[in-house]
């Protein structure tokens, strides 16, 4: 399945005609229970992303999938060799769907959480953190500079001294980067540019 670009707009509909944004599990977990569990990679797939993967996060790396929605891009690291893939998201009918198709793959775990508040996990627990759209949702839900700043936060908090976030976005980079530049955070920010993913 191939990956759109953003919509014009963040926002769905929930139940009873109410609105809902991208960064609302309701969303999500509507939007899960209409596609069938039924892949999908937003943006780029593994194959795209495969280069600057390998090159920034080794095989041996433990990693942390922010937002792994039903994208086979977890599934793809683990066929090339990778070990172990923490994978969260908000929505729980996704992360049931997705600990359902792998529950035989030892180095996949699904987990349901808010990338806001990962307060299970201690801090510096990953080599490297990677995030496929899931701030790019958050920017469009409410409160989205503090809701973007409690992640960056989180994710700083989370990566191993020397560990590294890769941030696949749709959006400018004059518009991400400073939500990268919060309080305390000494990223090392290195940007590239990729063409968008077609079938």
């Amino acid at each position: 399945m191939s990956s759109p670009a953003p919509p014009d707009d963040c926002e769905g509909e929930g139940s009873g005609g109410r609105s809902l944004s991208y960064g609302e599990a309701e969303y999500w977990d509507a939007r899960y229970v209409e596609e069938g569990g039924a892949p999908y990679d937003w943006y780029q797939r593994y194959d795209a992303l495969r280069p600057f993967v390998l090159r920034f996060a080794p095989p041996a790396s433990r990693l942390l999938m922010i937002g792994c929605g039903s994208a086979l891009m977890s599934e793809d690291m683990v066929t090339d060799g990778y070990v172990e893939i923490v994978n969260i998201d908000i929505s729980s009918v996704v992360i049931e769907m997705m600990r359902k198709k792998y529950f035989n793959i030892p180095q996949l775990q699904y987990l349901r959480m808010d990338v806001r508040d990962m307060s299970m996990f201690p801090d510096e627990s990953f080599d490297c953190a990677i995030d496929k759209g899931t701030l790019d949702s958050l920017m469009c839900g409410v409160d989205a500079p503090l809701s973007a700043a409690q992640m960056v936060l989180e994710v700083d908090r989370l990566l191993k001294p020397g560990g590294v976030f890769i941030l696949i976005t749709y959006g400018d980079p004059s518009v991400r980067v400073p939500h990268l530049n919060q309080p305390g955070c000494k990223w090392k920010i290195v940007l590239y540019i990729l063409r968008t993913y077609e079938t």
